[in-house]
């Protein structure tokens, strides 16, 4: 049982080092988080959304999270939590806010007009968020960002 407990703290160390890695921009860090992280996001997700494109679309937006909130709060990974616990959570609440969304456009569905223009901005929401993902994976900062509907 030692073992065990000693092997968890180990890699909370290691992924709490890499949360501080990600706030300085690390996209190596990140990567490397994201690759620890993201199957067993997708599972959790998938117990709360069984449609894995409507799962993946919030582990997406989850790690995007993450992201950003390393970046912002200079403490991230500095301070012992659990850091698979904190993604988790992340990806809990944005789960809950999808099935909210989905449940509204579903009731909405006899205004056609209103599903289709919330429809559309959840697949616009969404494209951004893939877009916005894989320039954090790969580093790649001068990526042009996916065209915006409305928008000059």
């Amino acid at each position: 049982m030692f073992q065990r407990e000693n092997n968890v703290h180990t890699i909370n160390r290691n992924l709490q080092e890499l949360a501080v890695q990600v706030g300085a921009a690390d996209h190596a860090a990140f990567r490397h988080l994201y690759a620890t992280l993201a199957p067993q996001t997708l599972a959790a997700v998938r117990g709360e959304l069984p449609d894995v494109i409507q799962s993946m679309h919030v582990v997406r937006a989850t790690f995007c999270e993450v992201w950003w909130m390393c970046a912002f709060d200079a403490r991230c990974g500095s301070t012992r939590h659990d850091i698979p616990m904190w993604v988790a959570a992340i990806a809990h609440r944005r789960a809950g806010e999808r099935r909210q969304a989905l449940a509204l456009i579903d009731k909405d569905a006899s205004a056609v007009g209103q599903a289709a223009f919330w429809s559309g901005l959840m697949a616009d929401y969404d494209q951004w968020t893939q877009f916005e993902l894989a320039v954090m994976l790969d580093g790649h900062d001068g990526i042009p960002p996916p065209a915006t509907p409305g928008l000059c």
